[in-house]
């Protein structure tokens, strides 16, 4: 029952980005948004984590399957791809690596801004132990 829950919620999710993407002409994909949402309803606490887990580490186990229309779908390009691979190949390797950079900035930039708030915190409970 929780996994039917999970996947009703994640779809509910989904269906709210892509309305808002629809009909507020946001210029970002209706799946991104739905993710957004999502991860914005879980940080301010409206939606449980435990209602979304076991519905969302099933579709993550059984991700493969969403991807074999894709793989399909290149398959029957390989002979455009093999005249010209070096543009896929450069977006392959330099993609993901562009992504891991900017997402450990990101965690670094994060972390640190939240060291620096906590630390005030610390010293001003010290300086009022000195008193």
């Amino acid at each position: 029952m929780r996994l039917i829950r999970g996947i009703v919620v994640l779809l509910i999710f989904y269906g709210a980005g892509m309305l808002a993407s629809e009909w507020l002409h946001i210029p970002l994909p209706g799946n991104l948004l739905g993710m957004l949402l999502l991860t914005l309803g879980l940080c301010m606490g409206w939606i449980r984590m435990d209602w979304v887990e076991q519905a969302s580490s099933f579709l993550v186990r059984h991700m493969m399957l969403f991807f074999v229309p894709i793989i399909v779908g290149v398959a029957s390009y390989m002979k455009l791809i093999s005249q010209d691979p070096w543009p896929i190949l450069l977006s392959l390797i330099l993609g993901p690596m562009v992504v891991m950079l900017v997402t450990g900035r990101v965690v670094q930039w994060y972390l640190k801004r939240h060291r620096q708030k906590a630390e005030p915190s610390v010293k001003q409970e010290g300086k009022a132990l000195d008193a």
